[in-house]
């Protein structure tokens, strides 16, 4: 794990130095979640991306997720996207992610392994984009609980591989990078702040991103039983 992530900083130095163009966007989660029995679970959530010209992405997201057992837990999202085109018009388009999740506790570190197979439809032929078009993306994880601190730090590396046939296809074609800090509220409440630095790679004169990432949270489970609390690997996986 500790070798992955220094190859992964390593590859993110050596983008820098390559001079590449780099845009920055706030983006804002604001959901909701909850148990349905003791295997079942949902969430329902609205994400909003802001550029140089206003809201350029939005999407609601409803998801099921399932507790196999303590280490794996499969889960299905649907996402209703709005994307903001070069001419400024909304391009709708509708996603289903398949999500494998693997985590593991060890006192207060926790590691996590997500893999999503995401299928896209009802969207516009166009230029392929690995976040809205089919794709295969694969993120380890890790966070440390601090002892007696409402703060926990995390981060993670996800890679996108593009599964289809073409110029771009059956490669991988974005890495993003992400550090950030978990805050551990009173009651239901959960807040992440967090740093993203998302890169295109095999693409000729990429664009790549800084974003500063806000997200909030609300359990609908009751009183948390007393005790050590326990890492967390965030809101939601985007």
């Amino acid at each position: 794990m500790k070798s992955f992530f220094t190859i992964s900083f390593l590859l993110f130095c050596s983008s820098l130095l390559q001079g590449q163009t780099t845009v920055f966007q706030v983006w804002n989660e604001l959901g909701t979640s909850g148990k349905i029995n003791k295997e079942w679970s949902y969430g329902v959530d609205l994400t909003t991306r802001i550029g140089n010209v206003g809201v350029v992405t939005i999407f609601p997201q409803v998801s099921l997720k399932y507790k196999l057992n303590k280490y794996i837990r499969p889960s299905i999202d649907y996402r209703m996207i709005s994307n903001r085109e070069l001419n400024g018009n909304y391009l709708p388009s509708h996603r289903l992610n398949g999500n494998l999740q693997f985590s593991y506790l060890e006192k207060r570190h926790a590691f996590g392994f997500r893999i999503r197979y995401q299928y896209s439809f009802n969207r516009l032929i166009g230029t392929y984009e690995p976040e809205f078009d089919k794709a295969f993306r694969f993120k380890p994880s890790y966070s440390y609980d601090l002892n007696n601190s409402i703060f926990t730090p995390k981060v993670s590396c996800e890679f996108f591989y593009n599964p289809t046939k073409g110029i771009q296809g059956q490669q991988f074609t974005r890495i993003r990078y992400y550090a950030g800090v978990a805050l551990e509220l009173e009651g239901p409440h959960h807040l992440e702040i967090g740093y993203y630095y998302d890169q295109k790679i095999n693409a000729s004169n990429p664009v790549n991103r800084s974003i500063l990432n806000l997200s909030y949270s609300y359990t609908l489970e009751g009183k948390k039983k007393e005790g050590a609390k326990k890492p967390r690997l965030g809101v939601r996986y985007l």
